[in-house]
């Protein structure tokens, strides 16, 4: 069960909250940040942080927080759809493509999603009437649009797997016209957790697609990337791209003294130095922030009267 997440306990991660406000300037081809680190480090809440900051600063950035590890389908459908949901639900971000193309293959509808795909770059200028079986799209130029549906049926396998792909596309379509004047957000968590057929549909497809092809990704659409592991961009694109497109954070700061200090204040504790010297000592050794938290509120609770 996730904890509400409480912006004055958070603490740290200057560095990586400046990244990724420079992301959000949009003055540079940069458009992907990577968070890499062991577990207990504070991942996970870095990431809520930015999701706040999305919600709460003015304007508002629409944004979609997405573990990976909780993906009951982990697909890349399961992916888009939760992103399509936070954005649409949330902020009334508009992805007409993507709903008519998931509800037609929610209903069985493959008239519908037949209809889009033979659309997709068809020229109607000049037509005078144009007859299609199972769906409404958007015509240019015809006097006249006669529209025939068939009763929905049962997707075969092959069918669904179409209409899956034609989902994802219509997404992220939505979003390039989206994105030509407003940001959105998405971020994965737990990278390292998702099975190798999403990591892979990760890196070739999403990544390659709608982030480092600079001519046909959308314009304002920035990814946050976290797990023990995220992927080798060395290994998939040049130096020059990878120093263009991403940011990369391959080991978060480690607390200072002041930081100790800054955590038992916001969280209420009435301590001493030798508390702040222990826990630093814990946090020195090696030790993940979230046990220090952890062990001030065992050694501390214990002192209260």
């Amino acid at each position: 069960m996730t904890t509400e997440f409480d912006p004055r306990k958070f603490i740290d991660r200057e560095f990586e909250q400046e990244l990724f406000e420079e992301l959000l300037q949009f003055k540079t081809d940069a458009r992907l940040l990577s968070i890499t680190d062991s577990g207990g480090k504070g991942k996970s809440q870095l990431l809520r942080r930015l999701q706040h900051r999305c919600m709460t600063v003015r304007p508002r950035v629409p944004v979609s927080l997405i573990a990976l590890d909780q993906l009951a389908d982990p697909s890349p459908l399961a992916i888009i759809k939760q992103a399509a949901s936070d954005l649409m639900d949330r902020f009334g971000v508009p992805l007409p493509d993507f709903d008519k193309v998931d509800k037609a293959r929610l209903a069985g509808d493959f008239m519908t999603i037949r209809a889009t795909i033979d659309l997709q770059g068809a020229s109607f200028e000049g037509a005078r009437e144009v007859k299609i079986s199972g769906a409404m799209a958007t015509l240019q130029h015809a006097d006249t649009v006669v529209v025939s549906s068939a009763a929905p049926q049962a997707l075969t396998p092959e069918q669904e797997s179409t209409a899956r792909d034609l989902c994802v596309r219509a997404f992220f379509d939505d979003l390039k016209r989206y994105t030509r004047d407003n940001p959105v957000v998405l971020m994965l968590d737990a990278y390292e957790r998702a099975p190798q057929e999403l990591k892979t549909w990760i890196i070739n497809h999403m990544l390659e697609r709608y982030f480092f092809d600079l001519n046909n990704r959308p314009q304002r659409l920035v990814l946050v990337l976290a797990g023990r592991e995220t992927p080798r961009l060395d290994l998939n694109w040049s130096p020059e791209d990878c120093t263009a497109v991403a940011r990369s954070v391959d080991k978060l700061g480690t607390w200072e003294k002041r930081h100790v200090e800054e955590c038992l204040r916001t969280h209420g504790y009435i301590y001493e130095a030798t508390h702040v010297e222990l826990f630093y000592q814990m946090i020195s050794q090696g030790m993940p922030p979230s046990l220090v938290v952890q062990g001030m509120e065992s050694i501390l609770r214990r002192q209260q009267p």
